[in-house]
């Protein structure tokens, strides 16, 4: 297997494709992490997490369902870290959880590279020093904008 490199954090919406998990987005993961790199999602935070006995929450199965398929194509996931990005919540608070996270790959966070669609979490990339791929080209300041998943995957190669 190739070096290992730091930790490439994808939006977890760039996976899905009208609420279903989009297999070709998952071979574009398994590419990657033959690559060397670690492979995490990122996401905002449900505005709460509503799991009971009888039924599981809506995030958490989609987590699941998303480990699941990327194991059965032969890759791991590291792991979903979600973010709070709600009217309230904190720019600081969010450059703190991505600075913990390069903490515990023993990285800078100026290392960490995003692809992501979401300008909050594009944003808050950026601000914790990190290198942020704007897969829909919106033009988020300080973003690398391209033209879809498969074409921010070839700018980490």
């Amino acid at each position: 297997m190739a070096r290992r490199h730091p930790p490439i954090l994808i939006e977890r919406a760039l996976l899905l494709d009208n609420d279903e998990v989009d297999p070709a987005a998952i071979e574009h993961i398994v590419a990657l992490q033959r690559q060397g790199y670690h492979i995490l999602l990122l996401a905002e935070q449900p505005a709460r997490w509503r799991p009971t006995r009888r039924s599981v929450d809506h995030d958490l199965a989609l987590q699941q369902e998303l480990q699941q398929r990327i194991s059965r194509a032969g890759a791991e996931l590291d792991g979903v870290i979600y973010l709070e990005t709600g009217l309230f919540s904190r720019k600081r608070h969010r450059a703190h959880a991505l600075d913990e996270l390069a903490s515990r790959y023993k990285v800078p966070a100026a290392d960490l590279v995003f692809i992501g669609q979401d300008p909050i979490l594009l944003e808050s990339v950026i601000l914790s020093g990190g290198r942020a791929i704007d897969a829909r080209g919106s033009g988020v300041k300080g973003s690398v904008p391209v033209a879809g998943l498969q074409a921010a995957m070839d700018r980490l190669t």
